[in-house]
């Protein structure tokens, strides 16, 4: 179970980076896109609600195979990364920052969960 679930953190930090990176040119392209779910900070929450209790799933049982701290600490500060663009930068600065920060957060998050899923193979 442990395997399946960081693949699916890794997949979802993928979507993550893809909505932030595609969404800027697509609403360009088609403005019409500005008032979906796609640009809402609810967006970001449902993302946040499926990859926290994921992460925290994954890592817990991980942690009976191997008791590598950097992957606690690539999740952990991830997920807070990610908290903090999608709910302080969303409404306090600059568009550009929410998506350095979401971005930045997925990486630290996929980072983390490639790390456990290669320790536990061992």
């Amino acid at each position: 179970m442990q395997p399946i679930l960081d693949r699916c953190s890794v997949v979802i930090s993928g979507v993550c980076v893809i909505h932030c990176l595609a969404l800027p040119p697509l609403l360009i392209l088609f403005p019409l896109l500005g008032g979906t779910v796609l640009t809402d900070e609810l967006f970001h929450v449902m993302l946040l609600w499926i990859i926290i209790p994921t992460s925290v799933v994954a890592i817990a049982m991980a942690r009976r195979h191997h008791p590598d701290s950097l992957v606690l600490v690539l999740v952990g500060i991830g997920i807070m990364v990610l908290l903090v663009g999608a709910f302080w930068a969303h409404d306090h600065a600059a568009a550009w920052v929410d998506t350095a920060l979401s971005i930045m957060g997925s990486g630290l998050l996929a980072s983390g969960h490639i790390r456990n899923f290669r320790l536990c193979r061992h």
